[in-house]
């Protein structure tokens, strides 16, 4: 149970810090997916999709933070799936499809993002013998 929690934090400090990325270099997201910055329209529309995966990345942790707060492990588990699914499985597609020329370092570098998770959700979600510790 001690490395789900501490997979937990991992992995909720790494898309926090995501997060925080896309929050102060809002203008990532116009390399990320070629914007071309010749309108001011266009660097809001960057502002914008950053904001929103920023949203999308911090959010899920805040709900395992809570769920570990309240010691519903099981909960915290199925965050782990939900967001494996929705954040991770999602971005790594839309990278796949709408950044240019995407290479497998591109798709791949979600899996240091997935490993933790995994690794929580098995912990939390697998058969524990009721005297395990906490």
């Amino acid at each position: 149970m001690r490395v789900g929690v501490w997979s937990s934090l991992v992995s909720s400090i790494m898309l926090i810090g995501i997060g925080a990325f896309w929050i102060f270099f809002h203008g990532a997201a116009e390399g990320a997916f070629s914007i071309p910055t010749t309108t001011p329209e266009a660097a809001k529309y960057a502002r914008i999709t950053a904001i929103f995966k920023a949203i999308g990345d911090i959010l899920p942790a805040v709900f395992v933070l809570i769920a570990l707060y309240k010691y519903q492990f099981r909960l915290a588990g199925y965050f782990h799936l939900v967001t494996l699914v929705l954040v991770i499985l999602v971005d790594m597609l839309t990278w796949s499809a709408f950044v240019p020329d995407p290479s497998l370092r591109h798709i791949l570098m979600h899996v240091p993002f997935a490993i933790p998770m995994i690794i929580a959700a098995i912990c939390f979600l697998g058969l524990h013998k009721p005297d395990d510790d906490i």
